[in-house]
């Protein structure tokens, strides 16, 4: 039998913790995910004054423990720190190639440019309308530094 087949045949390896035991999502989804997401919200530091600070180095230190104790569902949102979350999460994603082995959720309909245009000024940016819609993800998709997204949520 040639190492080709025998290569197919063997056994997966054992994830590094229970992190790693992957789950189908959904039947109809189609992607098998860690049993714990790794939530993003506190990744960045631009709401230190009402949710703490977690600086980039730290960030990455815990998007790289996640990772290497077998986790691959990060979940984050447009308006998470000001937007900062989607874009280390993605900056960190790219510097390591590791978006092919990530499933990343993502949502809209958060007035998520509010801290950059004034309140009253950001209206196009909010809702659940179409406009918002494609604004939206065509940002979040620069800051994660991706061409897709795997989940999309109405936040």
């Amino acid at each position: 039998m040639s190492n080709l087949a025998t290569s197919f045949r063997a056994p997966a390896p054992e994830p590094p913790t229970e992190l790693g035991r992957l789950r189908l999502l959904s039947s109809t989804a189609g992607i098998c995910v860690s049993p714990l997401q790794l939530g993003g919200m506190s990744i960045g530091n631009a709401w230190e004054s009402f949710m703490g600070a977690m600086s980039k180095e730290a960030s990455f230190k815990l998007l790289d423990a996640y990772v290497e104790m077998g986790g691959n569902f990060i979940d984050t949102a447009n308006n998470y720190q000001n937007e900062e979350s989607e874009a280390w999460i993605g900056e960190w994603m790219a510097a390591r190639g590791y978006r092919n082995r990530l499933v990343v959720a993502t949502k809209y309909s958060m007035d998520y440019k509010m801290y950059e245009l004034g309140k009253g000024n950001s209206s196009l940016y909010c809702g659940n309308n179409r406009r918002s819609l494609h604004m939206s993800v065509q940002d979040s998709l620069a800051k994660l530094h991706t061409s897709f997204i795997d989940i999309l949520y109405v936040h």
